[in-house]
């Protein structure tokens, strides 16, 4: 091999060590950073491509901040409290009915917020409530392993239900709205069916009731945030997705109007706190709720595009070019299936985020266009947005919802994972091959 190529495989392969071990702490942008760096000192990447991968990636970096920025000030509102116990109202004792309302609301929240803020802000607020109401170990892994495994399934349907949604837009220039035309019915068949796969794993261990008593004392005086401050968030939000369609018809970032949204409720959580000295019984300031924000998300999005395009460099990309090109020739829905599947297995093993771009300049080198361009755009999406739960290092929410999980004495083995983590994985991969593959026999295509 070249020095280019051992060199680039060598610091891709310790950028994801990095990535993944967090060695003493390390920060994911720091891990991806000292990957990037080693890329622009050994010569695997230059400066000028090191330039171009900002232009790349600032929109759906900036989006994501835009994104976490809302979550963490709707949380801070007491938005996200107050929907998860009218779930609990509207279950009105059955367990059934609660397993099914709250995997609706992780999914609701994973594609109007995104997955991570899904399992960073949910996932707690689930706990709580099965614990509340007395729900045995058996019984809170049902609802948690389906709100962790839809929350990374549903943040498909909108561009900016995931980072990976955005950047994929921006290479290729396509608008939020034909992403939604082409990833709505595939998001409905998938959400619906794993819904269906979970269930039928933990129907057993879902409670048939759970003690109305418990219900009442959760409820309760539990007003989490007031109506007129409800009032204005549930009108942010639906401006923010009027924005989405009105942008995309002149394509102007997709960052622009979430972010304007996060800036505009942070304004009123700012005066309503000036004012009565708390927010939802809360005196955090907005210095503080700045501190939840994962602000090195932009140094990693950044760095671990610098770092794949070493691999570019050394020509690596040419091999998943030529395996993309020659399963999308296959016969059939199998045309679609096959490379989804290609990116489903890198995704899985080396995280979502590289194996997109790495998917992304894979698809530029294949020269297709028309039917055959728009079915490996999408495939490439299918396969980083539900390949990764196959194995837990392929998505950085799921290692965040067992972290969480870990943190609160709630530990899930790799055995146990991949028992339901896998086949739902592949599942829902043919589930959303068939649906991508109907929409271009029917003539559905991008350019």
């Amino acid at each position: 091999m070249e020095y280019i190529a051992v060199t680039a495989i060598t610091i891709f392969a310790v950028t994801l060590f990095l990535m993944m071990k967090r060695p003493r702490g390390l920060r994911l942008g720091y891990a991806a950073g000292i990957g990037a760096v080693a890329s622009l000192l050994l010569g695997t990447v230059s400066l000028g491509q090191a330039a171009q991968s900002f232009f790349n990636i600032w929109d759906a970096a900036l989006a994501f901040l835009g994104i976490v920025a809302l979550s963490v000030i709707l949380e801070a509102m007491g938005f996200f409290k107050w929907a998860a116990l009218r779930v609990v109202g509207l279950a009105g004792g059955s367990g059934l009915r609660l397993y099914f309302y709250v995997t609706l609301l992780t999914a609701a929240v994973s594609i109007l917020f995104a997955n991570d803020s899904a399992i960073l802000i949910l996932i707690p607020i689930v706990l709580e409530i099965v614990s509340c109401l007395n729900i045995d170990s058996k019984g809170k892994l049902a609802y948690l392993f389906s709100a962790g495994l839809i929350a990374d399934t549903a943040a498909m349907p909108l561009l900016t239900s995931n980072p990976i949604n955005i950047l994929s837009a921006d290479y290729f220039k396509y608008s939020f709205v034909e992403h939604l035309i082409f990833m709505g019915p595939i998001s409905v068949a998938t959400i619906s069916s794993s819904l269906l796969i979970v269930y039928l794993f933990f129907r057993k261990k879902i409670p048939k009731t759970f003690d109305p008593k418990k219900e009442e004392t959760l409820i309760k005086n539990k007003q989490v945030i007031s109506p007129s401050l409800l009032k204005i968030c549930f009108v942010t939000l639906a401006v923010i997705d009027l924005g989405y369609v009105l942008t995309s018809l002149n394509r102007t970032p997709v960052s622009l109007v979430i972010c304007s949204g996060a800036v505009f409720l942070g304004a009123v959580y700012w005066i309503i706190l000036k004012q009565n000295g708390s927010v939802n019984g809360q005196n955090k300031g907005l210095t503080r709720l700045a501190r939840e924000i994962n602000w090195d998300i932009l140094l990693f999005m950044l760095s671990i595009f610098i770092v794949v395009q070493g691999l570019e460099t050394a020509g690596i990309t040419n091999l998943l070019a030529s395996a993309l090109e020659a399963t999308s020739k296959l016969p059939s829905a199998l045309g679609v299936f096959a490379p989804s599947m290609v990116v489903t297995i890198g995704a899985s093993f080396m995280n979502n985020w590289p194996m997109t771009i790495l998917g992304l300049l894979s698809i530029h080198q294949t020269g297709a266009s028309g039917t055959a361009l728009t079915g490996l755009i999408f495939s490439n999406l299918i396969g980083n947005n539900l390949g990764p739960h196959f194995f837990p290092l392929g998505s950085l929410a799921i290692l965040m919802w067992l972290e969480t999980m870990r943190r609160r004495g709630i530990s899930i083995s790799l055995k146990q994972y991949l028992k339901i983590g896998a086949i739902l994985s592949i599942a829902e991969v043919g589930v959303a091959s068939l649906v991508l593959w109907a929409e271009l026999s029917a003539g559905f295509k991008l350019f």
